[in-house]
């Protein structure tokens, strides 16, 4: 008898578990640049019980995924806010502009990671000049350019640790389905190549992207690398919905600049 493909059995099944289980981004090419920022700043934008580092960094990073084992070829931006969770240091996921809806379903529902379709454009001109910029609404409101020097071929091995909060909202529009989960991340980074250089770090205002409102107070040294990430995760803990809820909307766009006005009463 045929059967749909909306429906998996036997070793399907398995393997669908295996591509969530074990995430590969093969043939990675990201360009990164520190920055410090604000530490009032640094302290608002961190939902607890995650508390800032030593020092108020982020992380610029913009690059595509070439091949993947699970949600094939996408270009990929992400903010990051250093921080620690008791005695684990990490980076918190401000945001993370995708270009496929393949790359962001996965994320999100995985690992609660806050993705957004983006549109994504590069100007390779040169091995050494870098730039590349993210768009949602026509506004362009992350661009990262760096003028780095030769890659080398190099053999390092690192590990970044992200965390995301997953949630979601229950059926009825009231609040939070269930408790909020802290999801800590690890990217397990193999390098092939590597160039180091100089870059300019740009946030634009949009009501969606609101990244304008970290201030970029200096960047530090950029890093073009290629190589390949794997990923896996695991929660720390769960958080009452109550307590996250000023935290939560960052994932989503500003729904309010879509709110319809009440009608005017008329005698």
């Amino acid at each position: 008898m045929a059967r749909t493909r909306y429906r998996k059995a036997g070793d399907e099944v398995a393997d669908f578990w295996r591509a969530f289980r074990a995430p590969a981004f093969y043939d990675t090419h990201a360009l990164t640049a520190p920055f410090e920022s604000d530490p009032e700043v640094v302290a608002e934008l961190l939902p607890p019980p995650l508390t800032p580092a030593d020092r108020p960094r982020g992380l610029a990073t913009i690059g595509e995924v070439r091949r993947s084992n699970c949600v094939g070829a996408f270009y990929f931006a992400a903010i990051d806010i250093a921080c620690r969770y008791e005695d684990l240091e990490g980076w918190f996921c401000l945001t993370m502009p995708v270009s496929t809806d393949t790359a962001l379903i996965f994320g999100r529902e995985l690992y609660g990671e806050p993705k957004k379709l983006a549109e994504f454009r590069f100007d390779w001109r040169s091995e050494d000049a870098l730039h590349g910029e993210v768009t949602r609404y026509g506004i362009t409101f992350l661009e990262l350019s760096a003028i780095v020097g030769e890659p080398q071929e190099v053999e390092r091995s690192s590990t970044m640790r992200r965390f995301h909060f997953k949630y979601f909202p229950e059926p009825a529009g009231g609040g939070f389905e269930g408790p909020v989960q802290l999801v800590a991340v690890e990217h397990h980074l193999r390098t092939s190549r590597l160039a180091r250089g100089t870059a300019t770090l740009t946030f634009r205002d949009s009501p969606h992207d609101p990244l304008f409102d970290v201030p970029v107070l200096s960047v530090d040294e950029a890093t073009y690398s290629e190589g390949e990430v794997r990923t896996r995760g695991r929660v720390l803990t769960t958080i009452p919905a109550e307590a996250f809820q000023e935290f939560a909307f960052a994932k989503w766009d500003d729904l309010l600049v879509w709110r319809e006005e009440p009608e005017p009463a008329t005698s």
